[in-house]
């Protein structure tokens, strides 16, 4: 009979500890995904932001919505984000015209790959052939501003005045 009370509390010794093992692995992976879903929902409203700002003409309640975004990140991002952002940065505080477009879509790729790494996105990007880049949602500019290409005020202003 001892023998018997003994297997019997082993068996649900290792019951209960399977059990809590098991409640605790789940709730640590739907934390997990809650986490990522919240970063991800703040990662969107940052990117919709930054295409906001995106170009010449930038309404000052779109640098707002921006700033408001960035500031944002810094709460949640791993920090392989916050440094690839702040390097973007700084290279779009110069003005529109003086912003070398190889350099920005770099930084931009630099640092929309960190995020896909933060948010461990599956499969793994291949950083050699990854490349990002914005468009601008113009409705009355020229094509050129329309596609990145840089043009002087004055042939801006020229091609305006033709259409």
């Amino acid at each position: 009979m001892g023998a018997s009370v003994i297997i019997v509390a082993i068996s649900s010794m290792t019951a209960i500890i399977v059990a809590a093992l098991s409640y605790y692995t789940t709730k640590e992976r739907e934390r997990e995904a809650e986490w990522r879903k919240e970063k991800l929902a703040h990662y969107k409203a940052y990117f919709a932001a930054l295409a906001e700002t995106i170009g010449p003409r930038v309404a000052d309640d779109a640098r707002a919505r921006y700033c408001i975004a960035f500031n944002t990140v810094g709460l949640f991002a791993s920090q392989d984000v916050i440094k690839s952002l702040h390097a973007y940065q700084e290279i779009t505080r110069l003005p529109y015209a003086e912003v070398p477009i190889a350099e920005h879509d770099k930084r931009l790729t630099t640092s929309v790959l960190a995020v896909r790494r933060d948010l461990r996105l599956r499969p793994d990007d291949d950083i050699g052939t990854f490349s990002f880049q914005m468009i601008a949602p113009y409705r009355n500019g020229t094509a050129a501003e329309q596609f990145g290409t840089r043009q002087s005020q004055a042939d801006i202003s020229l091609s305006a005045e033709v259409d």
